[in-house]
Formats: structure tokens, C-alpha cells, sequence
């Protein structure tokens, strides 16, 4: 595993916060820059494991009017879980995820349909349930399955497991143990969900074959 733990870093991002980090980013992209994913932690500064993970995940939980971006995000998406499940929230990312570029629509989207929702939710999210808030490396073991549900070429069933990763990663962000309990709780609903759907398959293609 690329990158090794540092000391633990500032506890929250840096003031300004999720929506404030997504319209820079904008800013970035609006004057030519070219935007990477260590960019944007560097601009956020802390819970860079939960930074990551919400920016990849968000296009795929959302109904927004453009193609899935799983080809590009989907292996550094897996990366900065499993550095997440090693780790926990400290240190840097493995330098393949941090060169990754963000596409310049999507930051775009993100900063006219997102940040302002986003706002709110800062307002309505912060320091609870500490137990649940800290189960960093958890979060990154579920954030590895997710993120193997959430590429699957399956039209359709990729929404629930990105839900799942923004609730995680949020949740993260904003130490907020209601929010990752709230996330752990779906994505168990998500794998009892699949496990049943596998079962019930291979319990029809068992029928199948056994048929003259």
C-alpha cells in the first residue's frame, strides 16, 4: 500500500467547508486550470480520505444530467478506500489517486446544482456520536465493497451504493457518528440486498440447467 500514515491531521477541514471547497475548485477550473484530486485535498486541508470519497462518489448518488464518470474514478475510488481501511483518516493519499483529474464538468455541476445544498447540510451536521465517528477504518472496509458494487456494469443499481459512499464519507467530514451509522445501516440493507438477488439467481440458473 502507497502512502504511510502521518501524523494525524487537523480535525475538520478548513473553514468554509465542503460547498466553500467545490466552488474553489470552480474557480480553479473557470480560470483554465487543470484540477486533480490532490488539489482539492490540499485546498481541503483535513478528512482528506472523506474529501475524496465524496467527490467520487457524488456523481453517481445524484440525478445529475451527465454520463458516469466509473471509468475514471472507479480505481482510485478503491484506492483511497483501502488506504482508508489501512490507515484510517491520517497521512496522504497514494500519489496515483492524488494525479487523478477531476473532469471540468463535473466540477462545474457540482458547483451550480450541489454547493448550495451542501451548505444546509453543514449546518444541520456536526460533532455527534464520537464511537460511530471514529470507525475509520470501517468505514473504509464497507468503502471497498461499495465501491465494487458501485462499478459493476449493472444499469440502474449504481445509485444505492453511491448514496451509501456519500453518506460514509459526509459523515466523515463532518464527524458526525449519526451520519456514518446512518450510512453503515444502508449499506448492510445494500449487501443483504445483493447477497438475496445472487442467491435467487443462482438458484434460477441451477433450475435452468437441471431442466431436460
Amino acid at each position: 500500500m502507497t502512502g504511510s500514515p502521518q501524523p494525524e491531521q487537523s480535525e475538520q477541514p478548513d473553514a468554509g467547508g465542503f460547498a466553500a471547497l467545490i466552488r474553489d475548485l470552480d474557480s480553479r477550473r473557470a480560470d483554465g486550470e487543470t484540477v486533480t484530486l490532490g488539489d482539492a485535498l490540499d485546498a481541503a486541508g483535513a478528512r482528506v480520505h472523506g474529501v475524496a470519497i465524496l467527490l467520487m462518489a457524488l456523481p453517481e448518488a445524484l440525478p445529475l444530467p451527465i454520463p458516469s464518470f466509473g471509468a475514471v474514478l472507479g480505481v482510485p475510488l478503491i484506492l483511497v478506500s483501502l488506504h482508508l481501511a489501512f490507515y484510517g483518516e491520517r497521512g496522504d493519499l497514494p500519489p496515483r489517486a492524488r494525479r487523478v483529474r477531476l473532469p471540468d464538468r463535473l466540477i462545474d455541476l457540482l458547483a451550480r446544482r450541489v454547493a448550495g445544498p451542501l451548505e444546509r447540510a453543514e449546518r444541520l451536521t456536526g460533532d455527534r456520536l464520537p464511537a460511530l465517528a471514529n470507525l475509520e477504518r470501517l468505514v473504509g472496509l464497507v468503502s471497498i465493497m461499495l465501491s465494487f458494487l458501485l462499478f459493476l456494469p449493472v444499469p440502474f443499481l449504481n445509485m444505492a451504493p453511491a448514496l451509501a459512499l456519500v453518506c460514509l464519507s459526509w459523515g466523515l467530514i463532518q464527524r458526525d457518528g449519526f451520519v456514518v451509522g446512518l450510512g453503515l445501516a444502508v449499506s448492510v440493507g445494500i449487501f443483504v440486498t445483493v447477497f438475496a438477488l445472487g442467491d435467487l439467481l443462482a438458484g434460477m440458473l441451477a433450475t435452468g440447467l437441471g431442466t431436460p
